[in-house]
């Protein structure tokens, strides 16, 4: 006897995936930079999973360095391309742009962040 299969999804108690982030859907629509085509040190504007922001490329540890001006501190912090693997926040630059003061990050800030 044979018995239907359910399909994964419709299945009672199956994890639902989470919605596409705004990097990943510019991703699959190929508007993203490539990572090889990215410059040391510029800054680039593009999602940071579903906010519009800037970040500024540190080319060595492959990683966007940002301010986080939500804190009663600003900190910096690091986010990789949203071509990179693995799970966390990710940044899809989508163009360069020049420095703009309320984005600059600190050369200290810069070569520190991890």
């Amino acid at each position: 006897m044979t018995v239907p299969s359910t399909p994964v999804g419709n299945r009672p108690g199956a994890l639902a995936r989470p919605p596409l982030t705004a990097a990943q859907h510019a991703l699959l629509e190929h508007k993203v930079l490539s990572i090889s085509s990215l410059q040391h040190g510029a800054y680039y504007g593009g999602y940071l999973d579903n906010t519009m922001t800037t970040g500024r490329w540190h080319a060595e540890r492959r990683r966007f360095i940002f301010w986080e001006n939500g804190m009663p501190q600003p900190q910096s912090r690091a986010t990789p391309h949203v071509a990179d693997l693995g799970t966390g926040p990710r940044f899809a630059p989508l163009w360069r742009r020049e420095p703009d003061p309320k984005y600059v990050v600190s050369d200290f800030a810069f070569v520190t962040t991890r």
